[in-house]
């Protein structure tokens, strides 16, 4: 299993909150699917510890209201949303997580752990997560990341048990729908529905992140898996950005690529020096379409590039957040944006809570 877990990750919680690094995972080297675990022990000491403890930033505080925000919203039966509850609550729950609340800890562990019920009671006897709240193979796939990430996160043995299990089904769809023929140009990804004979890099960076992260805890991912991901995610490179199904690039997709490919275990691909740049030159704004969805890529893919690019561009991605956030800490529509409709302020708050909580390094898939 994962190394975070049991009382060990209940000490990482709170380094990693602090700001210091405590374990780091990655595929072993460029196409390998097999994962390792390196130790990084906390540099700082005592003194250092106790000094940010009492130091709350502008983004500490803003992860805290966004925490209130969603945990006062959450519905009766432990979902969030009102519509695509599935896909919702896994990136609440994600959100949460990442801001270093766990299932088993005060004082949101209940809500994490009614959230994770309801996520088990939606799955379909094939493992498919995305049919009750019709966010097809977008809502499998962030819910199975949930659910890995939230596997190494418990020191309850049953609960682990649960979600294990649970995992093992989802991943089990990914790979079967991965595996289906399809022309060349759409092997090796994923698209809607399990059973769909082409693929988009959008959905396909979901899926990847989910094959990670479940390598993580334990559940076998073929090699050939993760190589047919990298084949598809590098042939939808396009001279720094990354193309949808084939087509031009797209900037909102840069982060994707960023992401997915060192996720796979590629890290010094010219395609991510060439996207990076791009992303330095052009990083998020306060407006335009699929504003939370390119930011929560690009925080994600920016810090999978190094100390350097990541110092570079957080402070842009802080200052375009911290601005505009909300009294009641969630995340209003920017100006000529196009996912209200789909999930509202909770989509909005969970995707710029993980854009943010990137700097706290608790999200194991996140990490280096």
């Amino acid at each position: 299993m994962t190394a975070l877990r049991g009382s060990s990750f209940v000490a990482c919680c709170l380094l990693c909150a602090l700001g210091v690094s405590a374990v780091r995972y990655a595929f072993a080297g460029e196409g390998a699917a097999g994962a390792k675990a390196t130790a990084t022990p906390a540099a700082d000491d005592d003194a250092a510890v106790l000094r940010k403890l009492q130091e709350r930033g502008p983004r500490d505080i803003a992860i805290e209201k966004a925490v209130a925000f969603l945990i006062a919203g959450q519905n009766k039966d432990g979902s969030f949303g009102d519509k695509h509850k599935n896909a919702l609550t896994g990136l609440s729950v994600m959100a949460l997580m990442a801001a270093g609340h766990t299932p088993d800890n005060p004082p949101h562990g209940p809500a994490i752990r009614n959230a994770l019920n309801y996520i088990l009671s939606q799955m379909r006897s094939d493992g498919y997560l995305g049919h009750s709240d019709n966010s097809h193979m977008y809502g499998h796939g962030i819910c199975t990341l949930m659910l890995t990430e939230a596997a190494g996160m418990t020191r309850d043995e049953m609960l682990e048990k649960r979600l294990v299990e649970g995992c093992r089904r989802a991943v089990d769809l990914i790979l079967k729908a991965q595996a289906i023929k399809k022309a060349p140009h759409h092997q090796g990804g994923w698209r809607y529905e399990p059973g769909s004979g082409d693929s988009d890099l959008s959905l396909t960076g979901w899926q990847t992140m989910s094959l990670r992260s479940a390598k993580n805890i334990g559940i076998e991912v073929p090699n050939s898996a993760i190589q047919a991901a990298i084949n598809y995610i590098r042939a939808m490179a396009r001279n720094g950005e990354f193309s949808y199904e084939g087509g031009d690039g797209q900037p909102s997709l840069r982060g994707v690529g960023l992401l997915a490919m060192p996720v796979c275990g590629v890290y010094d691909a010219p395609e991510l020096v060439k996207a990076t740049a791009k992303m330095l030159k052009d990083p998020p704004k306060w407006q335009g379409p699929w504003f939370y969805y390119r930011t929560y890529y690009a925080s994600v893919g920016m810090y999978q590039m190094g100390d350097d690019a990541w110092k570079r561009f957080y402070p842009v991605l802080d200052d375009v957040l911290l601005k505009n956030q909300k009294a009641d800490g969630s995340w209003p529509e920017p100006p000529g944006n196009n996912e209200w409709d789909a999930g509202g302020p909770v989509y909005s708050t969970s995707m710029a809570m993980l854009a943010l909580a990137v700097h706290y390094h608790l999200l194991p898939i996140y990490q280096r």
